[in-house]
């Protein structure tokens, strides 16, 4: 029986330690990304109107929030970082958006990483729609999911946003600066 205890241990301790690795590269490739956030210049020159870079553009706010956005395709990919102030924890907020603005039928998605651990905390989904069919359409933003970790709310959505969320992790690495 002591024998057995011992077995089982080592597997768990073996374990844990293929996981704790796994966790560790999501980890790193998430404070890859917040440096290279950080670190991008604007591309140059920033009033010309058709510039072909993917980083559209990055920004820095009084509160020291970075922010930074890039063009693909169809989709505009947005990253904020956010640094620890007080008791607020260091955050990655992305968000994935039409890159030609607010229109009838456009789906806006948000993702939030409060403790850089390359896990999902909260997500939303806003879908535009249009209000009461008026003429001319007006849009209206509508939430149609809401995702978040701790309270377990739409739990069964989690798998969707991580997939977002490291796609995102992903554009990053391989589009900022160009």
């Amino acid at each position: 029986m002591l024998q057995f205890a011992k077995q089982l241990a080592l597997a768990n301790l073996l374990l844990a330690i293929g996981l704790t690795t796994a966790n560790a590269a999501e980890r790193e490739d998430v404070r890859k990304v917040i440096n290279l956030v950080s670190a991008v210049k604007m591309p140059f020159p920033e009033s010309l109107s058709r510039n072909r870079a993917k980083t559209e553009r990055v920004w820095l706010e009084r509160d020291t929030t970075t922010t930074g956005c890039i063009r693909l395709d169809e989709r505009r990919w947005c990253f904020e970082h956010i640094p620890p102030q007080g008791n607020r924890a260091e955050m990655l907020r992305i968000r994935n958006e039409p890159s030609r603005g607010v229109y009838i039928g456009a789906m806006y998605y948000y993702i939030v990483d409060l403790d850089l651990d390359g896990l999902v905390d909260v997500g939303s989904t806003t879908h535009i729609e249009e209000l009461d069919q008026r003429r001319p359409a007006t849009p209206i933003a509508h939430v149609v999911q809401f995702f978040h970790r701790s309270t377990k709310r739409a739990e069964q959505s989690v798998g969707d946003y991580q997939k977002m969320y490291d796609e995102g992790i992903q554009v990053a690495l391989r589009y900022f600066g160009e």
